[in-house]
């Protein structure tokens, strides 16, 4: 390799160790984790350390993506933390997990655990599991797998031991060994719900695991975490793929039912004709022609060299529309990114208004010829907002606003 060649490779590596750190304002953070204690993340950058509050992260992100477990198995717990295992036993309601992140076993009491699935999610596992959470039977059960294994049933008793080759289960008085193979699932019953602590956070890991953490440090090169169910696992951190950080920090717009909404067309429309006053309401998450969410960014001036990005959250409205909705207790800002869909944003031009209660705080002209405009403003004391859509330079000819990312944040 040239030694020009070699520069540019190296410019272009990227460092696996490095995760892109999302905060609630929507700036990101660029480095490695150096210290994590708490609350409070130190990542190592180029030009120095960043110390990083945990309550104003939404995210990190590393440049490797999750990928389903190769054996296919997973343990559920009460807190919601879903494992990879490549084995299990249990003695006296103790489960031991080989999981493939791990150096050593972990033991976690039954008590801790929702589900045990033995093998890949399929309708006929997944209809008995859902017959299970309905039915609530007061007691363990076991899904088993009939002769052509693409039926299954369950029993409920009580689970004993289970060696790598049966599980020991009291059914009607009797207790029968069962072979392991003959086992999709294991539900656990539980008598009553466990009052669980707050999470700080959920990692996703390469092999598909999530695990739900209500407490985080970092101990060398392993991220020790303590589920909200109480229990420990140590983490490499080349295992890690993602971690959010926003439960309880936002909340999107399009997750929320509107308190009231009104769309006046410019052409009045009989009160019969219902299907076409409905036409023009609010839609979230797609796009009034349910294609994704979309925007035009102009930010090159060549068209064919312009970019049109796609979004899985937002609302998109019409003129003249006014929608209303509560504010959730504790959030600080209302952020989003408006534009005019891409399809009619040769002629599209609104006029959006932000309304905190009896406060604007926010109004402009949004123009499908212009690039997309970032909104981020602070509520303050208002408990309700109110979106405004109105007519704009070409009345209503191509007034498809999408409002993409439309969160509230703490």
């Amino acid at each position: 390799m040239t030694p020009w060649l070699a520069i540019l490779a190296a410019a272009l590596a990227v460092n696996p160790g490095e995760a892109t750190f999302t905060k609630l304002d929507g700036k990101t953070v660029v480095g490695t984790v150096a210290a994590w204690n708490g609350n409070e993340i130190t990542v190592k950058m180029a030009n120095g350390d960043r110390k990083l509050s945990t309550d104003a992260l939404l995210d990190a992100a590393w440049a490797r993506d999750a990928v389903p477990s190769s054996v296919d198995r997973s343990v559920e717990l009460i807190d919601g933390s879903r494992l990879a295992y490549a084995d299990f036993t249990i003695a006296k309601r103790v489960a031991t997990f080989r999981l493939p992140f791990a150096k050593q076993a972990v033991k976690i009491p039954t008590e801790r655990i929702r589900r045990i699935e033995l093998l890949p999610p399929s309708p006929a596992l997944d209809a008995a599991l859902a017959d299970i959470e309905q039915k609530q039977p007061a007691g363990d059960s076991l899904v088993i797998v009939k002769r052509d294994a693409a039926a299954m049933d369950y029993l409920s008793g009580v689970l004993g031991d289970v060696t790598a080759e049966q599980a020991d289960f009291e059914w009607d008085g009797d207790r029968v060994p069962v072979k392991l193979s003959k086992i999709a699932a294991i539900v656990f019953y539980h008598a009553k719900p466990t009052n669980l602590p707050e999470a700080l956070c959920k990692a996703s890991l390469v092999d598909g695991s999530l695990i739900v953490a209500r407490q985080a440090s970092l101990e060398g090169k392993q991220l020790k975490l303590r589920s909200s169910a109480g229990v420990d696992l140590r983490v490499p951190l080349e295992q890690l793929a993602r971690i959010d950080f926003s439960t309880g920090k936002i909340t999107y717009l399009s997750d929320l039912k509107s308190t009231s909404v009104r769309w006046i067309p410019r052409v009045a429309i009989p009160k019969e004709a219902t299907t076409i006053a409905n036409h023009g309401l609010p839609r979230n998450n797609v796009s009034f022609n349910g294609s994704p969410l979309s925007l035009l960014w102009h930010d090159d001036p060549l068209p064919a060299r312009r970019d049109v990005r796609t979004y899985p959250r937002g609302v998109a409205m019409r003129s003249r529309t006014e929608v209303a909705y509560l504010i959730p207790q504790g959030m600080a800002r209302f952020i989003t990114t408006a534009g005019i869909d891409p399809a009619t944003a040769g002629q599209g031009h609104v006029t959006l208004e932000i309304r905190g209660d009896d406060r604007v705080l926010w109004e402009g002209a949004i123009d499908g010829r212009e690039s997309p405009v970032e909104i981020d403003v602070e509520l303050g004391t208002a408990r309700r907002l109110q979106l405004v859509v109105d007519y704009g330079e070409n009345l209503d000819y191509g007034d498809r606003l999408h409002l993409v990312e439309a969160r509230f944040t703490k």
